[in-house]
């Protein structure tokens, strides 16, 4: 049976959850607890690939879960700190384990998840010498997709695939916080013919009519699907695979219960409230399983203690979509916008997270900050490393190409100069410079390069010098400084020129007149990252090169620049009451 199109406004209640209950009422006011997730699922799954590409990670032998000192290192990794603490705690993160399974579930990761049995007796199985080995070349072919077309495939997996391979009757979410009805018969009745992919999208569809940012009345949405869809999720007349199951109903594989250990009854299907007591605690379930994870929408549960029966309803009282969520199904999601700043800052602003060109920054760049807009420094020593491994590699070019504009003038001179610095060298790990007479004897085996007759680079010095000793010749060993070359003894042959110490005495004595040039930076203290956000904004549209530190919530820059910032505050005070205060 096909399921019909949703209402293109199925008018759901408005719920205003901040404002108390009427006073007038003899109601008394729910408190609300409301619930986002503080977490950036798409970052977080490509810190874990990324971790396990450099690492040879085992799984435990008896349960195939991660291992504790992974779990540990993967908390510092993910995109909310309050992971370190779980790990730290209970030994392991329902958040790293739903990761853990999502990367599987993509197929981007690979390990033996069926185990062997040690024994006759065995009942558990057990997973020995169980490596997870990364699917490099699927994992790069997704990062290489546009932003759009990754989230599409990230929400088809969920939408196909419930992680654990249960549906939400069964299973809490890994923010959820509603248990699920009890697993009895769960392979049998109604269970194996349901559509959860179809009922997901359906669903999914009635949330693309709600206004971002309004809140809305869960029991109003139920209400909805009962009045207009009653058969979204269970059909009318479901095919079944006995008559035992037949005479059960569509309601036998559900049992409620007073207390977790109470005893159990079935739903009965005549009952006026069986959808709210059945579909009803579905709906509930998946508002905070995929759409909560995926970051799309908030959710507002009730904060009085509950009494009714197990499992859980009528807990989350409200929903609000948010624009990201609108975004992704109208398919509107723009490519990461980057810009270099004049201060080596590369700012990249995106709505969700831009793993391919995070990937292709962070070789070149340290990561400050990861928000909406992520905040990365170019740095001098992973630019000439990449110089230095890839002789085709242009960094200006590849800078300009990402952020699709000319770099700042300072920049590209900058980046010039360390493009020469790169060519101006070849560096010898284990070497040292050779000087000597033409025709040492048999040193050709430690030559590495011959630089002139005199003159070579060779290698392992400590044989060499021995060497050299046997051969009844007089070796001398020099060690320069990194600030200044060492002076030869007398009688050393070299064909470097000799210094003249009389004239180094004299240049020491001789005074050079030198001119230092000083700049004075002011430096702003916010209270808070908004208001610091929006001064930055402002700065950098008046081509003012600023520092930013996110961490002590500080704007620097020069004080020539003062006049404009006073401009910028006078129009921040539509919105602020700004005083500013000198610190001592």
């Amino acid at each position: 049976m096909m399921q019909p199109d949703p209402d293109p406004n199925p008018n759901l209640t408005t719920a205003n959850i901040n404002k108390p209950g009427n006073k007038s009422s003899n109601k008394p006011s729910i408190e609300l607890s409301i619930v986002s997730n503080p977490c950036d699922v798409r970052h977080d799954l490509h810190a874990y690939v990324e971790y396990m590409q450099d690492r040879d990670v085992k799984r435990l032998h008896r349960n195939n879960k991660l291992n504790r000192v992974d779990s540990k290192r993967l908390a510092k990794l993910m995109s909310e700190p309050y992971i370190i603490e779980e790990v730290k705690n209970n030994g392991d993160s329902e958040w790293i384990n739903y990761v853990d399974e999502l990367a599987l579930v993509f197929e981007f990761v690979n390990y033996d998840t069926e185990g062997t049995y040690a024994g006759y007796t065995s009942r558990e199985p057990s997973f020995p010498d169980n490596y997870i080995e990364v699917n490099t070349k699927k994992y790069n072919e997704f990062i290489n997709l546009p932003l759009i077309r990754q989230e599409k495939n990230l929400i088809d997996l969920l939408v196909n695939t419930y992680i654990d391979g249960k549906n939400e009757f069964y299973v809490t979410s890994a923010l959820g916080r509603l248990s699920g009805f009890p697993t009895r018969g769960s392979a049998t009745g109604i269970m194996p013919g349901l559509d959860f992919t179809r009922a997901r999208r359906f669903l999914i569809e009635v949330l693309k009519s709600c206004k971002p940012g309004v809140w809305y009345m869960t029991s109003s949405l139920i209400q909805y699907l009962k009045e207009h869809h009653p058969y979204f999720l269970i059909p009318e007349k479901p095919k079944y695979r006995s008559e035992w199951d037949e005479r059960d109903g569509r309601y036998g594989n559900f049992y409620e219960s007073k207390g977790l250990w109470g005893k159990t009854t079935k739903v009965p299907e005549s009952d006026a409230d069986a959808f709210e007591r059945v579909e009803g605690r579905y709906v509930e379930r998946f508002l905070e399983g995929l759409p909560l994870i995926l970051g799309y929408i908030e959710v507002a549960y009730s904060k009085a203690e509950y009494k009714g029966y197990l499992p859980e309803m009528n807990q989350i009282q409200a929903f609000r979509v948010n624009d990201k969520f609108l975004h992704v199904m109208s398919g509107k999601i723009i490519e990461p916008k980057v810009t270099v700043q004049p201060n080596f800052e590369v700012h990249v602003e995106s709505e969700l997270y831009p793993v391919r060109v995070i990937a292709q920054l962070t070789k070149l760049a340290d990561v400050v900050t990861k928000d909406k807009t992520s905040i990365l420094k170019l740095q001098k020593k992973k630019v000439l490393t990449q110089l230095n491994e890839r002789e085709d590699f242009d960094v200006i070019n590849l800078l300009e190409d990402i952020s699709d504009q000319k770099l700042p003038q300072n920049v590209r001179i900058e980046l010039g100069e360390w493009v020469g610095a790169s060519e101006a060298f070849i560096l010898y790990e284990n070497a040292v410079l050779l000087e000597g007479d033409e025709n040492l004897p048999e040193i050709d085996q430690f030559t590495i390069e011959r630089i002139s007759p005199t003159m070579r680079i060779v290698h392992s010095p400590d044989n060499l010098f021995m060497h050299l000793e046997q051969k009844e010749l007089i070796p001398l060993y020099i060690k320069h400084r990194s600030s200044a070359l060492t002076l030869l003894p007398d009688g050393a042959r070299t064909v470097f020129p000799r210094r003249d110490l009389s004239v180094l005495k004299a240049k020491a004595r001789a005074k050079k007149p030198v001119t230092i040039k000083r700049e004075v930076q002011i430096t702003f203290h916010f209270p808070a990252k908004e208001l610091m956000e929006e001064f930055r904004k402002e700065l950098i549209a008046t081509r003012c090169p600023v520092a930013a530190d996110w961490g002590k919530l500080t704007l620097s820059f020069a004080s020539q620049y003062e006049p404009d910032v006073k401009k910028i505050s006078n129009k921040l005070k539509q919105d602020y009451t700004i005083k500013f205060e000198d610190i001592a």
